[in-house]
C-alpha cells in the first residue's frame, strides 16, 4: 500500500528548511542541492513541489509571514482593542533582539523581493495585512474616543508601520542601542507623535 503524505505538511517542512539554511548560511545557499543535502532527501523531493528556486523561497517567505502573524493573532486576541491593541501590534513587530525570528531571512528575502515577482506579491500580500491590523486598532481608537477623528487613517498607518520598520531594522544591526525599556518608549512615543495623544 503506498504511504500517505500529507503534501500541506511537507510543503510547511520544505519552507521550514529553507528558512533555516537561508537564516544559517545565506539566500545564496539555499540551493536544491544544499537544501536536499541539509534535509537527507532527494532533490526529487523538491522538484516535486517546486519549479524552480523562485517559487520554493516564495513559499519559504509566505510559510514565515503566516507563522509571525498566527503569533500575532494570539496576542491580540487577549488584549483590548483600541489604543492597548495598537501598542500590541506596533510592539510584537520589534521584540528584543535576542527574540528576533529569522532577521537575516526577513533582510535577505526583502532584498530578493525588489527583482523578483514571486517575492514581490508574498511581501505586499505581509503588509497588507499587517496594515490592516494597524488600520483596525487605530479606528478602534478612534470609536472608543481615544484619540482625535481628524487626519487621515491612512498616513497614520503608513507612518506607524515606516516608523516600526526603522525600529527594527535598527534592532536587528545595532542591537545595543535599542534594548527594551528604550524601545518601549519609542514605540509609545512614535505612537504619540502619529496619533496627537498623551496617552498611548
Amino acid at each position: 500500500m503506498p504511504k500517505l503524505v500529507d503534501h500541506a505538511r511537507r510543503r510547511d517542512e520544505l519552507a521550514e528548511l529553507v528558512v533555516r539554511v537561508v537564516e544559517s548560511e545565506g539566500a545564496e545557499a539555499a540551493t536544491f542541492r544544499r537544501l536536499a543535502e541539509v534535509g537527507h532527501f532527494s532533490i526529487g523531493v523538491l522538484t516535486h513541489y517546486f519549479r524552480d528556486k523562485d517559487e520554493l523561497i516564495a513559499n519559504a517567505f509566505q510559510w514565515l509571514a503566516n507563522q509571525s502573524f498566527a503569533t500575532l493573532d494570539r496576542r491580540l486576541a487577549e488584549v483590548p482593542p483600541g489604543m492597548r491593541q495598537l501598542t500590541a501590534v506596533l510592539s510584537f513587530m520589534v521584540p528584543a533582539a535576542g527574540e528576533l525570528t529569522y532577521p537575516g531571512v526577513w533582510l535577505a528575502l526583502w532584498s530578493a523581493a525588489r527583482h523578483n515577482d514571486a517575492l514581490s506579491d508574498v511581501h505586499r500580500q505581509y503588509y497588507a495585512r499587517w496594515r490592516r491590523l494597524v488600520t483596525r486598532a487605530l479606528r478602534d481608537a478612534r470609536r472608543l474616543g481615544q484619540i482625535s477623528a481628524h487626519g487621515s487613517v491612512t498616513d497614520r498607518v503608513d507612518l506607524l508601520v515606516s516608523g516600526i520598520d526603522g525600529m527594527w531594522l535598527g534592532t536587528v544591526m545595532e542591537p545595543r542601542r535599542y534594548p527594551p525599556a528604550r524601545r518601549a518608549r519609542l514605540v509609545a512615543a512614535l505612537i504619540r507623535a502619529v496619533t496627537d495623544t498623551h496617552d498611548p
